[in-house]
């Protein structure tokens, strides 16, 4: 019996499927590449179980969902396995160009750059999920986390909520209060998708809470946004002249903080930073003088032993 040295084009294909089953990607990938390369097995399905290979480690690459679509376009047949998992074309296809589109509204939003176009974008996008996936869950997820709760339903709240966050954001410098607003509709979206909406539930609190400046008395909305706690010494007497309730409030209920508008607590905090450089500067100006004072006396020790080893 002839040993076979080389395994032709159909024989790598059936090879790459089993170590697929087997979860070693790695080593699939290039024996499919090799398939691929000797025209075996059904080319365009391996191009694309490639293309699946090579987002492993990389969900949140758009270039990769973008080249795993033209395979997918590219191919012929309706259905195929990815190990075993069984799986549609046309879903696929549909999965990946929303999450294409999702992963870039993502990171537009990252940059808080035209916010308002970012989140009306993000609720069309939402919709769109909602209404082509529905209570499927999506295909990527199950082949790489093995996660069949994420479906275009959980993936529409979760969407939603970020694009009502993303108007917050986008108002919180102007309108506190209207951002509270949309940061308490996000919140009910993610308690839809079955999260606590704790961060949100804080930012509302946040955002709708108002103080009276202790320092120049001016009214600010929008606590770490506006204005800010600060920790500091309040006596009896100043908690006496002072409120700890309401709009009028310009102390914490524990008298240890005050509140601050943020003009004030800027102004402070660049005071002070100046402050800070003008001794470091100082302090480091005493340091070289020193070093030079030192370095001369060193030289002329050094001086000093020359003389006597030449004595």
């Amino acid at each position: 019996m002839a040993f076979k040295l080389f395994k032709n084009g159909d024989e790598l294909y059936d090879q790459g499927n089993e170590l697929i089953k087997r979860g070693e990607f790695s080593k699939a990938r290039n024996v499919l590449q090799k398939s691929i390369d000797k025209e075996g097995g059904v080319n365009d399905v391996a191009a694309v179980q490639v293309a699946l290979i090579d987002m492993m480690g990389n969900l949140d690459q758009p270039e990769r969902y973008a080249n795993l679509l033209q395979k997918l376009k590219a191919l012929s047949a309706t259905e195929f396995d990815f190990g075993l998992t069984h799986v549609a074309r046309d879903p696929l296809i549909t999965e990946t160009e929303l999450t294409y589109r999702k992963i870039g509204l993502m990171n537009q939003r990252s940059k808080k750059t035209d916010l308002k176009a970012v989140s009306s974008n993000l609720q069309v996008l939402a919709q769109d999920f909602q209404e082509k996936i529905g209570n499927d869950h999506l295909i990527i997820q199950e082949i790489f986390n093995n996660d069949t709760t994420v479906t275009g339903l959980t993936e529409f709240f979760n969407l939603m909520a970020v694009s009502y966050e993303a108007l917050s954001d986008a108002v919180v410098w102007e309108n506190p209060p209207q951002a509270a607003e949309y940061e308490q509709i996000a919140m009910g979206y993610r308690q839809q998708n079955g999260q606590s909406g704790s961060a949100n539930d804080a930012r509302v609190k946040a955002y709708s809470n108002t103080c009276r400046c202790w320092l120049c008395n001016r009214t600010a909305s929008g606590e770490g946004i506006h204005f800010y706690s600060a920790p500091a010494d309040i006596s009896p007497a100043l908690a006496n002249e002072s409120s700890d309730n309401g709009t009028n409030k310009n102390r914490a209920q524990d008298n240890k903080h005050i509140y601050i508008c943020r003009a004030c607590y800027s102004a402070v905090s660049n005071r002070a930073d100046e402050i800070s450089y003008g001794y470091h500067q100082k302090a480091m100006a005493e340091m070289r003088a020193m070093e030079a004072r030192l370095q001369a006396e060193i030289n002329s020790l050094q001086r000093q032993i020359s003389m006597i080893r030449v004595n």
